[in-house]
């Protein structure tokens, strides 16, 4: 065998020639055309070389076997010798060569080959010009022939086309997934001329590939068909999601007999439907008496599967949005009544201040409409001199994080004269991400007014009975100091127990008018430049006694110089007082407590640490209520009435103080009151150690 390598010569072509041969081969897929195209060529290269016979052999696309497509001056036997000579050709690289008698020109573009000129030599020799021609030929004529492929593949791609935009149509339009599924198994079954085409989606729930649509002869039968996953077409592209063409299904042990027989195919073809790589279902195309399918129709059938499940998965989306939002009116519904029926107003914000919601009752206290609300900022909704601490307020609530539990709360008197409880809360997401905030209107003009009458009327008792307890003192201190004659010793025991259950007396009916007068706002307050220290050292010089009595050891520290604040001494003493009583109070004999006094974090606190009982935890957060006690003995046999603590936090509030309770039942207690530094601003945290 003789070959050629490309030659440097010019082809012997003429113009006319060349036109010809890409005038007539670009008319590929025209059977005249063709007819003349390969005659023409056929004509001129055994022209060139003096045969008398010649074939034009073609690779079809869907079968690699080189075929006649046209031939003159050869039989059958010289046919089949010229195909040999071709196959042989086409595993070497040349594009003109000599084998097996025959001529071999390759028919290619861009090294792409698309079929061969074979020409009967009959003892002839081709020499380097010759040669060069045949190549010109080659080249041409596999140029043309790329060309009109490529035309006819894009008419086959716009069919395909109109097909995809109808299912991105029905994608835009946001059509029911009834509509577009049905859309892709007709523009799948058009595009590849299949006798039956299905779309199967997996039920995770069930592991079923459902057969949700179908389209051609058999369409009935297998519309609404269920297949477990390991025995659906789905196992043909199960593990690396490549498509599959079977063109003999009976060959194939990968389908089960029994799909065979019932749908009685002969040609499949699978391509998996992904949505962002993953697979959600499968494809289908099978032809029972029509012609296998080609890797043509493979590309095509991937490219309708890609945008059909894109189709399906918007239309999915699109079902599944349709019902979340069903379900979310719903809810806004259900919720919308809930809060119309609720006796207190409810203002719930956006992130920017923004009112998104405003029940009936906020219209009511408020006085203004839900239409002139929506959408305006909260701070709009207050009294004009408070508009300003809102927007402050709203605005640090956006500031909080969502462990810290945030929340303010004041009293505020309206327009119209209502007083207002106002509490604000900011509201979170799951992720922590700030929401906006719910503001909760309570109307208490009446509370207020209740309360008001009860402390009024607290106090009036309270004076009308300290003054006959005054009276009564006084004649047991005349009676006892012998102003009516002597007094033995059983009567001197006697006035002395009248005297100190009158003393009692007394100081109840102070806490009581104490009381009255911090929530009348009327408790007054003598305030001076005061010694924390020396207010706490003089309340437990006066409970030492007290603490003897019960075998309880007072334990004083004062942790270096801590320097004064501004307040009523009388005031601070009486709190360290009650605390300090409670604990002798509580603590059993024997054990002792801890009186400390030191600067920290801008405040001088003040803690008292007992070794008693211990305090629940439900308890705690009541402890500093008024009128409230501990049930159970060891609480009961020494407590008072409830007010001491009220009274103690009322005292360092009005300070501008706190007072907190740190206690584990069982291992004792720790009251702690911190009292602002003047020129500090930094506050006092519950969690900083004594």
């Amino acid at each position: 065998m003789k070959e050629y390598s490309k030659p440097k010569c010019k082809s012997s072509l003429n113009k006319a020639e060349l036109a010809a041969i890409d005038r007539l081969c670009w008319s590929w897929h025209d059977p005249v055309q063709l007819e003349r195209c390969f005659k023409l060529i056929t004509n001129i290269a055994a022209a060139l070389i003096g045969s008398y016979g010649a074939a034009v052999i073609i690779i079809d696309d869907n079968n690699s076997s080189p075929n006649i497509r046209y031939f003159w001056g050869l039989d059958q036997n010289k046919c089949a010798e010229a195909i040999k000579a071709v196959e042989h050709t086409l595993t070497q690289k040349e594009l003109v060569s000599t084998n097996n008698g025959f001529a071999v020109v390759k028919l290619s573009a861009d090294g792409d080959v698309k079929g061969a000129i074979a020409i009967d030599l009959n003892g002839r020799h081709v020499n380097k010009n010759v040669a060069c021609t045949l190549q010109e030929i080659g080249e041409r004529t596999g140029l043309a022939m790329a060309r009109a492929g490529i035309c006819e593949e894009l008419f086959e791609r716009l069919a395909i086309v109109d097909g995809l935009l109808e299912i991105s149509k029905a994608i835009a339009e946001e059509k029911e997934l009834s509509y577009a599924l049905e859309m892709i198994a007709e523009r799948a079954a058009a595009a590849v001329k299949a006798e039956l085409t299905a779309v199967g989606l997996i039920d995770w729930r069930t592991k079923e590939l459902h057969y949700v649509q179908s389209f051609g002869k058999l369409a009935s039968k297998i519309t609404g068909a269920r297949q477990p996953l390991t025995h659906s077409i789905r196992t043909l592209v199960n593990r690396d999601g490549t498509p599959v063409i079977i063109n003999d299904v009976s060959a194939d042990e990968r389908i089960p007999s029994e799909a065979i027989a019932e749908w009685g195919v002969k040609s499949l073809l699978v391509v998996p439907m992904k949505v962002r790589k993953r697979i959600i279902g499968a494809l289908m195309a099978a032809n029972r008496q029509g012609g296998p399918f080609a890797a043509r129709d493979l590309r095509v059938f991937e490219t309708i599967a890609n945008h059909g499940a894109a189709a399906i998965a918007h239309a999915q989306m699109h079902n599944k949005a349709k019902t979340a939002l069903s379900n979310l009116e719903a809810e806004k519904a259900k919720l919308e009544a809930v809060l119309s029926h609720l006796g207190d107003g409810v203002v719930v914000c956006d992130d920017e201040g923004k009112v998104v919601i405003m029940n009936t009752a906020a219209e009511i206290i408020t006085g203004l409409k839900q239409s002139d609300c929506i959408g305006q900022y909260v701070w709009n909704l207050h009294p004009p001199v408070f508009q300003s601490e809102a927007k402050r307020i709203i605005q640090l609530m956006g500031e909080s994080q969502p462990e810290s539990s945030a929340f303010w709360e004041q009293n505020i008197r309206m327009p119209d004269n209502k007083i207002v409880r106002i509490n604000i809360r900011p509201v979170f997401l799951k992720n922590g991400a700030f929401l906006g905030t719910a503001t909760i209107m309570q109307d208490i003009t009446e509370h207020v007014a209740l309360d008001e009458a009860k402390s009024e009327f607290v106090s009036t008792v309270a004076h009308e009975l300290r003054t006959p307890l005054t009276a009564l003192k006084g004649s047991l201190s005349l009676v006892l100091g012998g102003a009516k004659g002597n007094v033995d010793a059983g009567q001197a025991e006697l006035i002395s127990i009248a005297q100190n259950n009158c003393d009692r007396l007394i100081r109840l009916v102070d806490d009581m008018l104490d009381v009255a007068k911090m929530e009348t706002g009327h408790l007054r307050m003598e305030m001076d430049i005061v010694s924390v220290q020396e207010r706490v050292l003089q309340a437990v010089k006066h409970l030492r006694h007290f603490a003897e009595e019960r075998g309880i050891r007072l334990a004083v520290k004062i942790m270096g110089k801590p320097p004064n604040v501004v307040g009523d001494g009388d005031r601070i003493e009486q709190v360290a007082t009650n605390l300090i009583a409670n604990a002798i109070k509580f603590s059993p004999a024997g054990s002792q407590v801890e009186i400390k006094v030191r600067q920290s974090h801008g405040h001088i606190r003040v803690s008292v640490k007992d070794e008693g009982p211990g305090i629940p935890a439900d308890a705690q957060k009541k402890i500093f209520d008024k009128f409230y006690q501990l049930n159970g003995h060891v609480w009961k046999k020494d407590g008072g009435v409830g007010l001491g603590l009220a009274i103690s936090k009322g005292i360092v509030e009005r300070h501008g103080g706190t007072i907190n309770l740190k206690s584990t039942l069982g291992k004792g207690s720790t009251f702690t009151f911190a009292l602002p530094i003047p020129g500090e601003e930094t506050l006092p945290t519950e969690n900083d150690d004594d």
